[in-house]
């Protein structure tokens, strides 16, 4: 048995399809997860003061985890490290793993001792709403959490070298275990300690997430004490990739750091409301987009790196029609549920209907952001495979800035909503530039059925709509929606009337993502297991 999970730990995924499912499947989980842990705080503490201060103490410290590793490992490290494992080795390979494990934790433990010190300085900077005891709570769990991004910094170097060996197995586990530990530390501290035993959750979650995915590459060989007799292939390649990919991510932190704190002159439980609703949206973001994005990226930088470009465009096109046929439904879910998902999801507790007013708001204007931000990955992820950063950063500093302005002129006006809407419309206007420049830089990146597609799955979601709309408005005048069973009568009679739509629509329009869904259910689920269906130590293939 033991041999079994071993080999299985271990075990390499097939192409997208196969590497996309075990993503989505993980970040399905991890999403569960992270509704619960949303459902946890929003009934322990409510739209209010406390997570107002929560959320705003995690902008430092996610923003150094965001630039010194997200941006080291998006733009760099993956798409080089698949190259030298390619072309120099296993052992060129760990070389590189082991010198970017020691910059990235000395780097980080620097960071994290700079924020602990200048937290009191800067926190009354960037969120001047804040004031009096707010202020003091804010810098002390900023400075709880200093220590995380050294944690999943070490553990994303680990992720990286997971996704491009296809072992998803732990890189799925790591983001589950780290909401597992937000969510028992406020369920068993936070009535008797507040919201610094979720802090602390933080930090424990961080610490799993490193130990699952560090020990799993150091049982591959990839981590060894290796002396820096001259610098490993590729390591000045990272660190010059990564230098653009810093300064876009910058300008996105900054950007969102922003944003909340213009949430927080629009009123108490803004700052909260406008995260629940990004939480909320980000579950079909993570699942069905970010999961194809990150399961594309490898395969695309191996197919520029062996300047195989017709599967290039294979890949970059299976994603965007996989992503389209996924986010433009959910999006339609997601705008007429948004009272219901907001209230099933969250309405326990402390979290009363004017959060959930607010909170439904908000979400509404996002939904319409779904498609755009899971596809702009793709088209980044795109760049990042030719080894392009520059123009991606470009992108997102005339993006984000139109965004910000665009807030600012509407907080008066519309308050918190206005940068819901400023995000939506941001949102689109960056995948447009993106898509018109990976045109003048690679020439044809998709196939011609890419559009075929994304115009049946506009036809079967506009099938969606018309067959949910009157069963949604039917259910809420026969009941009064008082109670959670009736909300979900009303959210579940709107999803069968609607699903069904949508599913007859798209078989009708012959729409291959469906059929190709389809497939892939009877094979995972209704498959035989015979002899050749196994390997010799039992495991399906």
């Amino acid at each position: 048995m033991i041999q079994w999970i071993k080999k299985l730990w271990n075990k390499e995924s097939g192409g997208l399809t196969a590497a996309a499912i075990i993503i989505g499947v993980s970040s399905a989980g991890s999403r569960v997860l992270g509704v619960i842990r949303d459902r946890v705080l929003a009934s322990t503490f409510g739209a209010g003061y406390d997570l107002d201060v929560y959320y705003a103490a995690f902008r430092l410290p996610d923003t150094v985890y965001t630039l010194l590793i997200i941006g080291a490992l998006s733009a760099g490290f993956i798409p080089v490290f698949s190259e030298t494992i390619e072309k120099n080795g296993k052992e060129q390979a760990k070389k590189l793993v082991s010198q970017l494990l020691v910059i990235v934790g000395v780097l980080l433990l620097i960071a994290a001792v700079g924020i602990y010190f200048s937290a009191p300085f800067v926190m009354p900077l960037v969120f001047p709403a804040f004031k009096g005891e707010q202020m003091l709570r804010l810098i002390f769990l900023t400075r709880v959490m200093a220590l995380s991004p050294f944690l999943l910094g070490l553990s994303s170097v680990a992720g990286g070298v997971l996704q491009v060996t296809k072992r998803y197995i732990a890189f799925a586990l790591a983001p589950m275990l780290y909401n597992i530990g937000i969510i028992l530390a406020a369920v068993f501290f936070g009535t008797g300690y507040g919201i610094q035993a979720v802090a602390w959750g933080v930090i424990a979650g961080a610490l799993a997430h490193a130990i699952v995915q560090l020990g799993t590459i150091y049982s591959m060989g990839f981590v060894g004490m290796e002396r820096f007799r001259g610098y490993a292939v590729g390591l000045k390649q990272i660190l010059h990739l990564m230098g653009p990919r810093i300064l876009g991510l910058g300008v996105s932190q900054i950007s969102l750091t922003v944003l909340l704190s213009l949430a927080a002159f629009t009123g108490t439980g803004s700052v909260s409301a406008l995260q629940f609703a990004t939480n909320l949206q980000s579950f079909p973001l993570g699942v069905f987009g970010l999961s194809l994005a990150m399961a594309a990226f490898p395969l695309l930088s191996r197919s520029y790196a062996k300047e195989d470009f017709e599967q290039f465009r294979q890949t970059f096109s299976s994603a965007t029609r996989q992503i389209f046929f996924y986010l433009l439904p959910s999006t339609a879910i997601f705008f007429l549920l948004r009272a219901q998902i907001v209230r099933l999801i969250l309405g326990q507790g402390r979290f009363d209907w004017t959060d959930t007013i607010l909170t439904a708001d908000i979400l509404g204007y996002l939904a319409f952001a779904l498609v755009a931000q899971a596809l702009i990955p793709l088209f980044t992820r795109a760049f990042y495979s030719m080894q392009n950063t520059w123009l991606p950063f470009f992108v997102s500093l005339f993006g984000e800035l139109f965004i910000v302005l665009t807030a600012w002129s509407f907080r008066d006006s519309l308050g918190v909503t206005g940068i819901a809407i400023a995000i939506a419309v941001g949102s689109w206007l960056q995948l447009a530039i993106h898509a018109f420049l990976l045109r003048r830089t690679f020439g044809h990146y998709a196939k011609g059925d890419s559009f075929v597609s994304a115009y049946k799955t506009t036809v079967a979601t506009i099938a969606f709509c018309v067959a949910g709309f009157p069963v949604r408005e039917y259910l809420g005048t026969v009941f009064p929606l008082r109670t959670v069973w009736q909300l979900a009568l009303q959210a579940g009679g709107t999803l069968l009337a609607g699903g069904l739509a949508f599913l007859i629509v798209a078989s009708l329009v012959k729409s291959e993502e469906l059929a190709g869904l389809i497939e892939t259910i009877k094979r995972r689920l209704w498959k035989r297991v015979t002899t050749k269906n196994l390997d010799e130590e039992g495991i399906l293939l």
